[in-house]
């Protein structure tokens, strides 16, 4: 198959500098990234955000006020490191988790994760990797769009 985008959201992180300012650039590159990006795949808008600018953090009332701001049909947040899919007041928020597994303060046992999103017209499969004591575990989440 071919791939018409690619997307990353929450889960990289950057440090604050170091005293040497080893972590400058990265920091640089951190802060040219917008709080927000909106893409259209398919007939589905997708919203992506990192989650952290969303109070109360990981309230899905407080992300549905975002997905309706951005006028959108999917809301992928990063912030959480709990992956998943949810449907919630007429819209789906994606929750990619953590790709290194990172340590977070919110949920100690943080599995590594990432999805695809296989978007054809109307329809979104959304599947989910997940490492699991040492195993792949796959999930598969389908929706769609009414015209």
């Amino acid at each position: 198959g071919e791939y018409d985008f690619g997307g990353a959201s929450g889960g990289g992180g950057c440090s604050s500098p170091s005293a040497d300012g080893g972590n400058a650039a990265l920091n640089n590159l951190a802060r040219s990234f917008p709080e927000t990006k909106v893409i259209q795949l398919g007939s589905f808008r997708i919203g992506i955000i990192g989650g952290h600018q969303v109070v109360p953090w990981g309230e899905m009332s407080a992300l549905a006020m975002v997905r309706r701001r951005l006028n959108v049909d999917v809301l992928v947040c990063g912030w959480r490191r709990k992956t998943g899919v949810v449907e919630y007041e007429g819209g789906y928020y994606i929750f990619p988790g953590s790709i290194t597994g990172a340590y977070s303060a919110h949920d100690p046992k943080v599995n590594p994760s990432f999805l695809l999103l296989a978007v054809q017209g109307t329809n979104i499969v959304c599947y989910v990797y997940e490492l699991i004591n040492g195993e792949v575990d796959v999930s598969k989440t389908e929706f769609s769009k009414e015209q």
